[in-house]
């Protein structure tokens, strides 16, 4: 049973046992009849036919997400455990998203992913992890982290000394020490990004087109794509989703707590076309 949300009546029964995963919970609170379902939809653009691929909302969707809110609200306060007390802070708040989805058995339940890392750097007991690979490069993030901090110690205790152009050539040539070890670790990390959908393809994300040399920072890890590589690695048929913004406000995009927002075109667009490919509730737009 979730471990987050009792167990209500009038829910379907629920076996945790269709499928070995924490990240799939079961349905606690059925939709009510006048629940209303936002317009919002996740898409992109197959890469085979062209066609639009898209993945909206449904009423049991929008139930769980309601109450994942009340759940996330309820958090603020906690000082140990999961808490959402840093979502408060200026400009931290973050997307979070729910799938319904149904298990080989025919068991419907809910996927929840939440945008980029969490605080601690660790995915929580009851969500959805990254879309990468973490294993593959974990060793060498812990090491360049170390080695990072300490080239900025070493720029900031070069500051504090009496200008001069040996100092200034001292701190640039640690600043491009510093820049070759981050540029490595972030490579690392791209090449651990493999996107698999329904049909067994892979996708490399160092493949994605982004009209770019490089994928913007952050791709792969919203919350649409983390729940649809989640779903598929779990072998669950995705049915729906959405996303809502919950925390501070961004100090980029216009985004206020708890309302429903579509997908990004920068970073899931290029993506999510490819991960909705053999999934059967996706809708197919034909884009001219």
């Amino acid at each position: 049973m979730n471990r987050f949300f009792e167990a209500q009546s009038g829910v379907p029964t629920f076996d945790r046992n269709c499928i070995h995963s924490d990240c799939f919970h079961a349905l606690t609170r059925a939709p009510r009849e006048d629940i209303e379902v936002p317009d919002v939809r996740y898409a992109g653009r197959c890469p085979e036919s062209g066609d639009e691929l898209s993945l909206g909302p449904t009423p049991t969707v929008i139930a769980a997400a309601e109450e994942l809110r009340d759940y996330l609200d309820s958090c603020r306060q906690n000082t140990s455990g999961f808490s959402t007390a840093h979502l408060l802070e200026p400009a931290a708040g973050k997307m979070f998203g729910v799938m319904e989805c149904r298990c080989g058995a025919g068991e419907l339940g809910i996927l929840r992913a939440f945008s980029g890392e969490w605080d601690t750097w660790e995915t929580p007991i009851g969500w959805v992890p990254s879309s990468d690979n973490l294993e593959e490069y974990a060793a060498d993030r812990l090491e360049t982290e170390t080695r990072v901090a300490e080239f900025t110690r070493q720029i900031d205790e070069l500051k504090q000394l009496p200008t001069s152009k040996p100092i200034r050539r001292q701190i640039e040539m640690i600043k491009i020490e510093r820049g070759k070890w981050s540029r490595a670790l972030t490579e690392k990390i791209h090449a651990a990004y493999r996107f698999e959908n329904a049909l067994g393809e892979v996708l490399p994300l160092t493949e994605v087109d982004t009209g770019s040399s490089r994928p913007p920072t952050g791709m792969g890890d919203c919350c649409a794509p983390k729940l649809l590589q989640a779903a598929i690695r779990n072998g669950l048929t995705p049915l729906g989703m959405v996303e809502f913004w919950w925390g501070a406000p961004s100090a980029v995009h216009p985004r206020s707590e708890g309302v429903y927002y579509g997908s990004c075109r920068e970073k899931c667009y290029p993506i999510l076309g490819f991960l909705l490919r053999g999934v059967d509730a996706a809708q197919v737009t034909a884009v001219s």
